[in-house]
């Protein structure tokens, strides 16, 4: 049997346990029920457990019985502040929180790997490490286990990173491969502006931060439009504005937040350089005063070409070559990137959309993925790993 057809075996197990993990969401770094259960299936596979000292997440090791190379395999758990509605099938018993963004399928898809892996019917070379991460929702969990030790703990620094995100607008059955910038890095901004504070119908004796804080807003579309190369993706976006007083005052305090998303970090930093000299210049324009702070967030997501070659090969073992595909990268962030810094990593994407419907994207509270699509992600996992360690 193909390691395919070992995981298509698998199913209705996969599916039990991914709608378990979808009945019972948790935000990030509280997801300590789904830490209990893995801790729980996991040790019952027979894999060690290595221990972080975090509330949360699950890392796991299964020793092969040769010597060989260390390769890890990584999962998120954590659910997101959103209201499921009612729908036939699982659905979240925890009220404000859902698994809208598809962690609790990846979990579920590595779980899976993990038993193939221990029932693989060749004696493994080497070690397969099974990282379980909290808090990816928050960009938090990775670098987490990092701070505590997470490469010490192990039993070597993995030669090799593998993991997988669901896609909703690939249908399922489908991988995507891909090289380079897949998903964005991002940094947090945030311009406070100072004012004069007075009465509404005295404008000529204040200084309206309202003002200034509009036209610094439209100021910063000028970042992307006119500062950036067309050919290098950025999104900078004003995502909060916090300001005012009852209706017959001019506030003298406005802040606002937002964030830079990027693909290549040279236009990351000539982007935070302009947006300061904007906020800057356009408040004193207004007769503000203003200060802007970066708060960072995670790097870029990108396969080298190495890693690439590997993925491919692990994915055609699994799937003929019209079924593996490269779209355009994306610019959401994910903190996979904080791993792939340390150790050679890969990250793919799996098809989870329900072919020839139109399928609500991440974090939509009409989310769903076809769950059919599990032991495919179980396997590609699965197969990377048994790749990467025979290289």
């Amino acid at each position: 049997m193909t390691v395919l057809d070992r995981a298509l075996a698998l199913e209705p197990e996969l599916r039990k346990l991914k709608d378990r993990l979808h009945c019972h969401p948790e935000r990030s770094f509280e997801e300590r029920h789904t830490t209990a259960l893995l801790r729980e299936t996991l040790s019952a596979l027979g894999l060690e457990l290595v221990e972080l000292g975090m509330e949360t997440g699950v890392t796991a090791v299964l020793r092969g019985t040769r010597p060989g190379p260390t390769v890890a395999l990584r999962a998120d758990i954590d659910a997101i502040a959103q209201q499921e509605p009612s729908h036939p099938g699982a659905c979240s018993q925890t009220p404000g929180v859902m698994h809208a963004c598809g962690h609790d399928f990846h979990t579920a898809a590595l779980y899976g790997a993990a038993r193939l892996l221990c029932d693989y019917e060749e004696p493994l070379a080497g070690n397969v490490v099974f990282l379980f991460q909290p808090a990816e929702e928050i960009t938090q969990g990775a670098a987490a286990m990092v701070a505590h030790g997470l490469w010490d703990k192990l039993p070597a620094r993995p030669q090799a990173l593998f993991a997988l995100h669901n896609r909703p607008e690939l249908p399922a059955g489908q991988i995507a491969v891909m090289e380079g910038p897949i998903m964005a890095g991002k940094s947090h901004f945030t311009i406070v502006l100072h004012g004069v504070a007075g009465h509404g119908g005295s404008p000529h004796k204040c200084t309206d931060v309202i003002v200034a804080g509009a036209a610094v807003v439209n100021a910063l579309q000028t970042v992307v439009s006119r500062d950036t190369d067309p050919l290098n993706s950025l999104v900078c976006s004003v995502l909060s504005v916090h300001a005012g007083t009852p209706d017959n005052f001019v506030p003298d305090l406005l802040t606002m937040t937002g964030s830079i998303r990027f693909h290549q970090e040279q236009a990351h930093q000539k982007a935070q350089r302009r947006l300061k000299e904007l906020a800057l210049g356009v408040a004193a324009a207004y007769g503000c005063r203003a200060e802007v702070s970066f708060q960072p967030g995670v790097p870029a997501t990108v396969n080298s070409p190495a890693m690439t070659a590997l993925a491919r090969k692990a994915a055609l073992a699994l799937v003929p070559s019209d079924r593996i595909v490269a779209p355009a990268p994306d610019m959401g962030s994910e903190d996979f990137a904080i791993l792939a810094q340390d150790v050679p990593a890969f990250f793919y994407w799996l098809g989870s959309g329900f072919p020839g419907q139109t399928n609500p994207c991440w974090h939509s509270p009409q989310f769903r993925t076809d769950d059919s699509a599990l032991p495919l992600g179980a396997a590609l996992l699965a197969q990377s790993a048994l790749t990467a360690l025979n290289e």
